[in-house]
């Protein structure tokens, strides 16, 4: 289960550090808090784990139970070790026993338990015990208060223990109040490796992907353009924005807008704030993902200002780039100008001979841009078609 836990931490880790890129700014940032504290949680007690396997708990109903049905046997310590672990101060030891059940073969064993630091004359090597053997036929062993020298083992002999066999430690798995063990739910051994293995990993696996699945649409923009030698797509490009405007779509409810911002990795909008409305509110997508800012920052005094998002026509305004960029080239570093370069879509104010002072921006759908470098600027006008491209700064 501890196995289990670290895989998901890192899984969780793991999907955050997948969300922070593929994502938008600040995508699943408590994926690394809480990874983390998963982690090093679970590989704590793992290491505890490890340090206590095979610690005798002396559970007072397996003692009893063992006494009861006549489970006892006389065992000498015939070495003590220290672990390096200490518990509340007192050393945990690994114990060494040669055991000679009452009727039975005697056979060598390993019992852990922590040794107060009082109680270490009492364990030398060499000195008797009486202990319940825990489970039938199992190897497990607990000290009892019994005393050893009572005259039922005054004619119990114990062989040296290279004459017992070899070592036998408790297989893993606590032991029930009835002796029998809890075998874990997937093999601890060499068999059930490969069994243990795919299931931390599917784990893990399954954990990164919960968290990277709210991003999953910028997860599939990535994938799309690492083939290009790029991490993200760039949101100028006719099939990049045709999706973005796709999702504003679909986030909005809403294909009509009176203005759309166009970067290399932000699409915004202006657009109804419910339907009908001539109140606008501003999305923008990022990365696949959507957010709402609140009330857009011009707000149109009549219908007519809206416009279909399809009516942008991306393919046709890059190629108006282009054809600008080469206008400009003697200017201007168009590279660098095409790195930083963004655009706005909406409509021109209307023209009205008899209200020459309106505010009213119901005339064609026009793309505005500007090309500059660190020196120089020029700005241009295109329709929104790509068609009637000029250049409003000259």
């Amino acid at each position: 289960m501890l196995r289990l836990l670290c895989f998901i931490g890192s899984g969780i880790i793991l999907g955050g550090i997948v969300s922070a890129i593929v994502g938008p700014p600040g995508a699943a940032s408590w994926a690394f808090p809480v990874g983390i504290i998963v982690l090093v949680f679970s590989a704590v007690l793992l290491g505890i784990g490890r340090s206590m396997r095979g610690v005798q708990l002396g559970d007072p109903k397996l003692v009893a139970a063992a006494v009861d049905e006549g489970r006892i046997a006389l065992a000498r310590v015939d070495s003590l070790t220290q672990t390096g672990t200490f518990i509340n101060e007192q050393p945990l030891c690994e114990i060494e026993l040669t055991v000679r059940p009452v009727n039975e073969s005697a056979y060598r064993t390993v019992a852990r338990r922590v040794v107060l630091l009082t109680e270490i004359p009492r364990f030398q090597p060499g000195s008797r015990h009486v202990v319940a053997v825990l489970a039938a036929g199992q190897p497990d062993v607990a000290f009892t208060e019994h005393d050893a020298g009572a005259e039922i083992w005054a004619d119990t002999e114990l062989p040296p223990a290279g004459a017992a066999g070899p070592v036998l430690r408790p297989a893993p798995g606590g032991l029930r109040a009835n002796g029998t063990r809890r075998a874990p739910l997937i093999g601890t051994g060499r068999r059930g490796r490969p069994l243990r293995i795919a299931v931390f990993v599917i784990a893990g696996l399954l954990a990164g992907a919960a968290v990277v699945l709210p991003y999953r649409a910028g997860l599939a923009e990535t994938l799309a353009a690492i083939p290009e030698g790029h991490l993200h797509a760039d949101l100028r490009e006719p099939l990049p924005l045709e999706r973005a405007l796709e999702i504003l779509a679909a986030e909005t409810g809403e294909e009509r807008v009176t203005s759309i911002t166009v970067s290399d990795d932000l699409v915004r909008i202006e657009a109804p704030a419910k339907p009908g409305s001539l109140n606008v509110d501003s999305w923008y997508v990022r990365r696949g993902s959507v957010t709402y800012t609140g009330a857009g920052s011009i707000q149109p005094e009549s219908a007519g200002e809206f416009f279909d998002m399809t009516e942008l026509d991306g393919a046709a305004v890059a190629r108006a780039i282009d054809e600008a960029a080469e206008l400009v080239a003697d200017e201007i570093d168009t590279d660098a100008a095409r790195d930083s370069l963004m655009y706005n879509v909406s409509r021109m104010l209307s023209d009205d001979p008899e209200d020459p002072w309106t505010h009213e921006r119901t005339g064609p759908v026009v793309v505005n841009f500007t090309l500059s470098d660190a020196y120089r600027s020029a700005n241009f006008r295109v329709n929104a078609d790509g068609t009637n491209l000029e250049r409003t700064d000259s």
